[in-house]
């Protein structure tokens, strides 16, 4: 059994990898549009910079409230409207728990943006973009999501204690985690680099719009 594992987690990894090439072309077109405005269109320079401004003078309740709005209600709601999804009897309960997971992601973002700073600085060149992105994505992201893939597992289960020996696991952690990690890896890491690209006021808004883009792609390819 142990000798077919390594090749199980392999063909899951490629599996994986192929699943979010789609996705990861069309959130980077996303990006790039998004890249586009902000260069050349005064008002969406404007409309970003008041978000952080806005972000600034709030603190971590804002960062909180945004990761709700962009991570589930938008998701939902366009969900709902455009996909035609139905709304069953424990749609609020669900909406209500994502809420509580994805605003608390919001504020360890937020924090983790500054710490970022207060290591690399502020400045935009490509050494310091690239200790950003290898210190996201290889250092936090491993462990902020599979916080949250194990606390939706937990809810789907039941909530038993077990869920977290399991996902623990050597057998969870390659056939289950690794896979969706190395997908996250193929969308995420150009996704990043955009985001430190920006002013660091920006940053937090512009990754609220792309954990949106991220979401709601999923959404539309699993509806199709």
């Amino acid at each position: 059994m142990s000798a077919t594992m390594p090749m199980t987690a392999l063909g899951q990894v490629r599996a994986a990898v192929q699943a979010n090439f789609l996705p990861g072309l069309v959130l980077w077109s996303c990006l790039a549009a998004l890249l586009a405005a902000y260069a050349s269109s005064a008002s969406v320079q404007a409309g970003l910079a008041q978000w952080g401004l806005v972000k600034q003078a709030w603190g971590y309740p804002f960062a909180f409230a945004s990761y709700v709005v962009f991570a589930v209600v938008v998701p939902e709601a366009l969900g709902f409207l455009v996909l035609k999804q139905t709304w069953s009897p424990g749609k609020w309960r669900e909406m209500g728990y994502a809420a509580l997971v994805f605003g608390t992601v919001g504020v360890t973002v937020d924090m983790f943006y500054a710490l970022q700073v207060s290591l690399f600085g502020e400045g935009h060149d490509s050494a310091t973009l690239a200790k950003k992105m290898v210190f996201d994505q290889f250092v936090y992201s491993p462990v902020s999501n599979w916080f949250v893939v194990a606390l939706f597992a937990w809810r789907e289960n039941g909530y038993h204690a077990s869920t977290w020996r399991v996902a623990l696991s050597a057998h969870f952690m390659s056939t289950r985690y690794l896979p969706m990690l190395v997908a996250l890896w193929c969308v995420w890491i150009p996704s990043v680099l955009v985001i430190y690209f920006m002013p660091t006021a920006l940053q937090f808004p512009v990754a609220s719009i792309v954990l949106s883009f991220w979401i709601l792609i999923f959404k539309f390819i699993r509806k199709s």
